[in-house]
């Protein structure tokens, strides 16, 4: 389906108002209808948004510029769109819905939910002005509308002209919708009244999600069962046509629809429910207009869900038999066209001129200066290596359970923390930081926790998170771009980069080589002592993840902190505290993918002497070797087991004999021989996997690799020391490396 503009929409109109007329009357191919057949059909059009996700204007709030040509969104240029049609086809023809997931998102909509929180100010919310002024007929709530609490939302629907919907969305006080279960909204067609039912059903997972907002509150019903209880009422009231308003996803494939287990995605299933004439789904941030429903009774209905951020508008044209005001497909197929707001769409001036000041207030808010960072940390490969920016968020994690545990009874207990890798474009500059810097890395507004978990617990945990990983042949190079986001097989989609997770505060390889379920290996403390299924901590968790969010086995974990503190806030504060973020501070490599299975650290034989590591180092830097003279890996550790550094650090001080190969190939990333870290492991500047040896920029081990000659007269008085170095180094790269594949 190609996407098309209001230019394009307007040129259609002429054929699309007799097209399904004449399907109706004479079938496709049949020739133009007579004057009788033509006035008993009419049009109504209908319009739907979904995940809007507060994106009101073509503003990229984390990069503090414009969406790029090619990418532009946002409801400013979705009004466009819209009122284009409504004045093309008449207002009062034009149906206006939205799906969901409207109130949050982005830093504007979280300023006017947070920090100047509208419950307490009276400001009209920014998504509440632009739905206003757009002419919305309904909306039905999505999971994140209840990210700020049912106050915040109960504002929001005081703030709008529309009714918004929720029928499965039931209190648990007196058993009635917290919301409106559906509205009636009177349109006309041709001059004539039709009557629009509109059902608004909300995906049930929010109980999970958001359970420290909704329990003891209010609960949700099956969405199909609601269905099927309200289709019918409309029907009696009056309901010429039904729409559903579905902030769920379609159907995944292999899933049997079940009421009993509150499932997360079930769109197919209400569209197939009887008297359903178009659905509107959602949630999944697909784009896909147009699916066809068949229903047992030779019925259908259409299923369209619109592209996510106002990226598009779905467009259907329904054909009206003017004699029931029904549907009548007539032999052509129902189908939705995608109004794109990408390319030669302007942004409609009263939308930005109506929240012009909040925007500014937005952005000054997000460009404040909060402190510094000492070098550039990036989020771009956070999704399969670990990074020091994403340590940064268990950092805080840590810090702040620790802390508020400390004088308990969990004082003594390890606190570990998880992390997931929310954004790939996501960068801490060298240089000053900012609010909008930190928002970027953490763009959901989560809340910390804490949970006892124990070391059987902890293992499934992290073979869970591993599935992100697709299986790689044993031994081979692992390709992140190919490599990741394997198939949910349950939800029949990839797994998305949120909902995989990286702890801290432990050691642990993933061998992708693996099947799922066996893909964690040499899992230690911060010690080096391999974790027992006895063996306790705390994992500092957000609410998301503590709640089930992603399906993670976390339902037996015991809840030992839980203050609602903002996690995004938190790393916010912590800058503010610090002043400077330093990496060397916090950063620690303690998982890696791998695709064979790596030896274990030997803990006897990973001690090493700390003074002398330092005068190794001072006598390399001095000599201005041939690394630049950084002796040590980047992060300041020498090989694990010293087992060839010291004759690295020869072959980096320029001894090395280009007869021999393989000393050369220690100097460079392992591409040829099956590199089986990408974790920064056999790659220039980083250092080696959990064996420790060979790291590329010349690191050397004080204890094994000795002073290096200084003088021609000390230089030609070692050669030949020098060449059985040289010698027995490549033996001892080739052994270290057979040990590594």
């Amino acid at each position: 389906m190609r996407l098309r503009t209001l230019a394009s929409s307007t040129l259609a109109l002429t054929l699309i108002v007799a097209g399904p007329a004449a399907a109706s009357a004479s079938g496709l191919g049949s020739g133009p209808p007579d004057e009788e057949q033509a006035a008993s059909a009419g049009e109504l059009t209908l319009l739907a948004t979904t995940d809007v996700h507060g994106h009101v204007l073509n503003w990229d709030y984390f990069a503090n510029a414009p969406y790029p040509a090619g990418e532009e969104l946002g409801m400013s240029r979705a009004s466009t769109l819209i009122k284009g049609v409504k004045e093309a086809k008449g207002e009062d023809s034009v149906l206006l819905v939205d799906n969901g997931d409207t109130i949050q998102g982005t830093p504007l909509t979280y300023y006017y939910a947070q920090q100047e929180h509208i419950t307490e100010t009276g400001e009209t919310h920014p998504m509440a002005k632009t739905f206003n002024n757009v002419g919305y007929d309904a909306q039905v709530v999505g999971n994140h509308e209840f990210n700020y609490g049912l106050d915040l939302l109960a504002k929001y629907k005081e703030q709008v002209d529309f009714p918004v919907l929720g029928a499965n969305v039931i209190n648990d006080d007196d058993g009635q919708s917290h919301l409106d279960p559906y509205t009636m909204v009177k349109k006309r067609v041709s001059g004539q009244e039709i009557t629009i039912g509109v059902l608004g059903v909300t995906t049930p997972g929010s109980r999970i999600w958001d359970k420290n907002n909704l329990s003891g509150k209010v609960h949700f019903d099956d969405p199909v069962e609601t269905a099927k209880k309200y289709v019918p009422q409309m029907k009696e009231a009056g309901a010429d046509i039904v729409v559903v308003l579905s902030h769920s996803g379609k159907d995944p494939e292999g899933q049997a629809w079940d009421p009993s287990e509150l499932q997360e995605n079930v769109s197919t299933s209400v569209a197939k429910v009887p008297g359903v004439d178009v659905l509107v789904a959602g949630h999944t941030h697909q784009n896909e207009p147009t699916q066809v429903v068949s229903r047992e009774d030779g019925t259908k209905a259409l299923i369209t869900q619109p592209n996510y951020w106002a990226r598009s508008v779905s467009e259907v044209d329904l054909p009206i038999d003017l004699e029931d005001m029904g549907i009548d497909w007539g032999s052509a197929e129902p189908e939705a066209t995608p109004l794109a707001t990408q390319g030669d769409v302007a942004e409609d001036p009263e939308i930005k001129d109506l929240i012009d000041s909040q925007h500014k207030k937005t952005v000054d808010y997000v460009n404040t200066k909060i402190g510094s960072v000492t070098e550039t940390m990036s989020a771009s490969t956070s999704y399969y290596e670990d990074t020091a920016i994403l340590d940064f968020i268990s950092k805080v994690q840590s810090q702040t359970v620790e802390s508020a545990l400390a004088g308990t009874e969990y004082e003594d207990v390890p606190v570990i923390s998880q992390a997931s890798p929310f954004s790939r474009t996501a960068e801490f500059p060298a240089g000053d930081i900012t609010i909008r810097d930190v928002a970027g890395l953490y763009v959901f507004d989560n809340t910390l926790g804490g949970v006892e978990i124990n070391g059987s617990q902890l293992r499934d945990y992290l073979e869970f998170s591993a599935r992100y990983f697709k299986q790689t042949e044993e031994g081979a190079d692992f390709d992140p771009a190919t490599g990741t986001n394997a198939i949910d097989e349950s939800l029949d989609r990839p797994i998305p980069d949120y909902n995989y997770d990286a702890l801290s505060g432990i050691d642990y390889d993933i061998n992708v080589s693996k099947p799922v379920g066996e893909r964690i290996e040499n899992l230690t403390d911060k010690s080096g002592k391999t974790i027992g299924d006895d063996d306790t901590f705390i994992l500092a968790i957000n609410n998301y993840r503590q709640s089930g969010g992603g399906d993670y086995p976390v339902g037996d974990l015991k809840e030992v902190y839980n203050e609602q503190v903002e996690v995004r806030q938190a790393l916010i504060d912590w800058v503010k505290d610090n002043e400077v973020v330093d990496p060397t501070d916090f950063y620690d490599e303690n998982w890696q993918v791998v695709t064979s299975t790596q030896d274990p650290v030997d803990e006897d034989e990973a001690t090493s002497d700390d003074t002398a590591e330092a005068d190794a180092t001072a006598e390399t830097d001095s000599d201005a070797t041939a690394d630049g003279g950084n002796a040590d890996a980047a992060d300041g550790t020498d090989s694990a087991d010293g087992d060839d550094s010291g004759a690295n650090a020869d072959v980096e001080a320029g001894a090395n004999d280009s007869a021999d190969s393989t000393a050369d190939e220690t100097a460079t990333s392992d591409t040829d021989g099956g590199t089986t870290s990408v974790n920064g492991s056999d790659s220039a500047g980083g250092t080696d996997s959990a064996s420790g040896s060979d790291s590329a920029d010349g690191s050397g081990d004080a204890n094994a690799g000795g002073d290096l000659p200084r003088t021609g007269v000390e230089l030609g008085s070692t050669i030949g020391i020098a060449a059985a170095i040289i010698a027995m180094g490549a033996g001892l790269v080739w052994i270290a490396r057979r040990r590594r594949i």
